[in-house]
């Protein structure tokens, strides 16, 4: 093998790791982010109550848009529509707050073009 063919060879090899890496990089970045705590931070005395969430999300693409809706014990109920890079909300309660809450999420994402909606929900232990 001359020098020119191994160069080739070397070149091809280098050239298909690139590859493979963009590739895994990609399907690593397009996997849809999944929200793993939503939790009620604080509850405002005002009027009307605001509930402050706060969210955390794993490794991967986030939502295009999450609608958080919250439900306490005593009847509060309150819903907030915000875009999936926002990892803190406020939001207005109607009713009677107390603990414990319960924070249903929706999540849709964009993923290769096509929508992907993923709900969760997050229980307050009081």
């Amino acid at each position: 093998m001359s020098l020119a063919e191994y160069l080739m060879r070397q070149r091809r090899w280098v050239a298909i790791g690139i590859g493979v890496a963009a590739a895994a990089a990609l399907i690593i970045g397009a996997r849809p982010a999944p929200l793993r705590l939503a939790r009620v931070t604080h509850v405002s005395n005002s009027t009307p109550p605001v509930a402050s969430i706060a969210l955390r999300y794993a490794r991967g693409a986030r939502p295009r848009v999450a609608v958080l809706d919250v439900i306490g014990a005593q009847g509060a109920t309150g819903s907030a529509s915000i875009p999936g890079d926002q990892e803190f909300v406020e939001v207005p309660l109607a009713g009677n707050p107390g603990r414990p809450y319960r924070i249903d999420a929706t999540l849709a994402y964009r993923v290769g073009g096509s929508l992907l909606v993923r709900k969760a929900t997050f229980a307050d232990p009081g």
